[in-house]
C-alpha cells in the first residue's frame, strides 16, 4: 500500500469544505446487503423508491459496457443477472453523481465533468475486461472512473472558475494537485479519498483515489492490485483525452512522463494503444484515436 495521507494535509484540505454523507438509500442499501442471505426483492424495491436512480441505474446496465444480449428492463431484473453486489455498486457510483451534481447541472463544466467521468469509467471496465482481468476488477476500474474526480465537483461548487485557474497551473508546468493547492488550499485527490472512504469503498480504491495524480509515489508502491488499478485508470484517462476535454490543453504531463511504467504494470506496448482503441470503439467509446 502507498503511504497513508498526512493528517495535517487532511485537515487543510477540509476547511471550508463538507463531505457529503452517504444518502439514506444507500445505508439502507448497505445494511441489507450485509445480512447473511440480502433479500433481493427488498433490494429493488428500496432502489425502485427513487425513480431517477432506479432509471439511470437501468441506463448503466443497458449500456454497451454490459454487452447484454438482451435488454434489462427492471431492477428486479438486473439484480438477478448481475447479482447483488455488482448492482450495489452501480448504485452507488450513480447516487454519486447525484449527490453531488444537485444544483449544478446547467453548469458547462460540471456537464463534461460528469460525462468524461462515465467514459474514463466505461472505457476503464471496458479494457479491464478486454484483458481479461477478473469481473470484480473490473467493476472496481468503473468504480474508480466516477469516483476519483468527485473532490472536483466539491472545489467547483465553490470556484466556478477552477478550470482556468487549474490549466494555468499546468501550463505553467504544475502537477493537477500542486495547481489546485495553489490557488484553492486544497487538492481533489484527497477531497475524493474522502469522500470514497465515507461513502465505504474499499481501502485500495481509496487509496488509488488519494494518490491517482501521484504515479511516482503509487507505482512505487507494495501493492500490486493498487498498480494494476491505478495503471487502467491512467490509460482510460489518456484514451479519452480527459486534459483536451477538461481543461482545453493538448498537454498530458502524467502520461508524458510515466506511460512506460504504466503500461509495463499492464503488460502492454505503446503500438498496441490504437488496437484497445478500436476496442473501446467497438464499445461505442470515444477515444483520441477517433475520428
Amino acid at each position: 500500500m502507498v503511504q497513508p495521507l498526512d493528517m495535517n494535509a487532511i485537515d487543510q484540505a477540509l476547511q471550508g469544505f463538507t463531505i457529503p454523507p452517504q444518502p439514506d438509500v444507500l445505508l439502507h442499501i448497505q445494511q441489507l446487503v450485509q445480512q447473511p442471505e440480502p433479500n433481493m426483492q427488498r433490494l429493488a424495491t428500496l432502489i425502485n423508491m427513487d425513480i431517477g436512480l432506479a432509471g439511470f441505474t437501468l441506463k448503466v446496465v443497458n449500456s454497451a459496457y454490459f454487452g447484454l444480449r438482451n435488454k434489462i428492463t427492471s431492477i428486479e431484473h438486473a439484480c438477478k443477472f448481475l447479482g447483488v453486489n455488482r448492482v450495489v455498486k452501480l448504485v452507488r457510483s450513480v447516487l454519486l453523481r447525484f449527490t453531488l451534481e444537485q444544483g449544478q447541472q446547467k453548469d458547462p463544466f460540471s456537464q463534461k465533468l460528469w460525462s468524461n467521468a462515465l467514459l474514463v469509467a466505461n472505457s476503464a471496465a471496458s479494457l479491464a475486461r478486454h484483458l481479461q482481468w477478473p469481473q470484480e476488477l473490473c467493476d472496481d476500474c468503473y468504480t474508480l472512473g466516477l469516483f476519483r474526480n468527485a473532490g472536483i465537483a466539491l472545489i467547483t461548487a465553490q470556484a466556478p472558475n477552477y478550470a482556468d485557474l487549474v490549466k494555468l497551473g499546468v501550463l505553467a508546468g504544475q502537477g493537477y494537485s500542486e495547481a489546485e493547492e495553489h490557488r484553492f488550499h486544497t487538492c481533489h485527490e484527497i477531497l475524493g479519498y474522502l469522500i470514497a472512504q465515507s461513502w465505504g469503498l474499499p481501502a485500495e480504491l481509496c487509496n488509488v483515489i488519494a494518490y491517482h495524480h501521484s504515479p511516482a509515489l503509487i507505482l512505487e508502491a507494495d501493492s500490486e492490485l493498487e498498480q494494476r488499478l491505478f495503471a487502467m485508470l491512467k490509460l482510460a484517462e489518456h484514451m479519452s483525452g480527459e486534459s483536451r476535454v477538461l481543461f482545453d490543453i493538448t498537454l498530458d504531463p502524467e502520461w508524458e512522463q510515466f506511460a512506460p511504467q504504466i503500461l509495463d504494470v499492464l503488460a502492454l506496448e505503446l503500438f498496441q494503444l490504437p488496437e484497445l482503441a478500436e476496442v473501446l470503439r467497438q464499445n461505442e467509446l470515444s477515444t483520441i484515436y477517433s475520428g
